[in-house]
């Protein structure tokens, strides 16, 4: 394609120098004519000499009007495909800086998002508690010693109590995180401020990162996220969950009270589980 531009342009200046080289002969032309026909002396006469004018602008004035114009005309052609030209590369220019810019920002966020997912696990890896049996559980190991305790709360929102289970159940929640809110807390926080800076990004494929985030999860992890959700602590986590499906693939018999707790999320919050949990609940 720069090939054939370039040929045309080339032709376009040939012309130019064709149209120069068809005036200087016409010129000379003219000049022969009037030479072979008076001479060449030069005459002191004025009057011959505005004779002399008379004939050669009645000749070459016409003529030279007529290839000007055609110069002109050549001339605008060729500065309107340059302009073209120029258009076309300043485009093709903005479009490479859009697409380097785009490319940096996404590199930019890749590079936030892992160095979120390290500290994550650096979270998680310092986490502590002691089991029933008095010994001291460390890093992911604890997250089903957490889970245990969370569900003898819990249990006890549903026995022995007369009003609303959700009541209850946030009620027992509490009690569970004054308790162990000093070792969950920075946990917590930390998961949804990397929730959130996914949701925020200028990113398309939110979801593919939203998936690497949950993939990191193990199920008690994902038990106490769903509880704490549904707790004044965590109420701006569960619309993040409920928009990026974080309990997708999660053990929903690991709930306290699933035929109760699932209708607490939209079931947009289970993912592809989100028909047979709907299926159950509602059959």
């Amino acid at each position: 394609m720069s090939c054939q531009k370039s040929i045309r342009e080339k032709a376009s200046y040939l012309s130019l120098w064709l149209l120069l080289l068809f005036a200087t002969i016409i010129g000379a032309v003219v000049l022969y004519f009037y030479v072979s026909e008076f001479g060449n002396e030069l005459s002191s006469d004025q009057a011959k000499w505005a004779q002399f004018g008379d004939y050669i602008g009645g000749l070459l004035g016409p003529a030279f009007a007529f290839l000007g114009l055609i110069a002109l005309l050549i001339t605008i052609r060729i500065q309107s495909k340059e302009l073209a030209l120029s258009s076309s590369e300043l485009k093709n220019s903005a479009t490479a800086l859009s697409q380097q810019s785009l490319s940096l920002q996404h590199q930019n966020f890749e590079n936030r998002f892992f160095n979120m997912l390290s500290l994550h696990h650096e979270i998680v890896n310092g986490l502590s508690v002691k089991s029933q049996d008095g010994e001291i559980v460390l890093g992911r190991k604890s997250f089903p010693v957490f889970q245990e305790d969370l569900s003898g709360y819990l249990m006890e929102a549903a026995l022995g109590h007369e009003g609303p289970y959700e009541q209850f159940m946030l009620y027992e929640y509490e009690h569970f995180h004054r308790h162990y809110g000093l070792e969950l807390n920075h946990y917590f926080r930390n998961f949804y401020r990397i929730l959130k800076y996914i949701d925020e990004a200028d990113i398309a494929d939110k979801r593919e990162y939203s998936g690497v985030l949950r993939a990191q999860l193990s199920n008690s992890e994902l038990v106490l996220l769903f509880y704490n959700g549904l707790s004044p602590h965590g109420d701006k986590m569960k619309l993040l969950a409920e928009r990026y499906a974080l309990f997708e693939n999660f053990e929903i018999d690991a709930l306290s009270y699933p035929d109760k707790d699932l209708h607490f999320y939209k079931y947009s919050a289970y993912g592809d589980q989100a028909a047979q949990i709907e299926k159950t609940l509602e059959g």
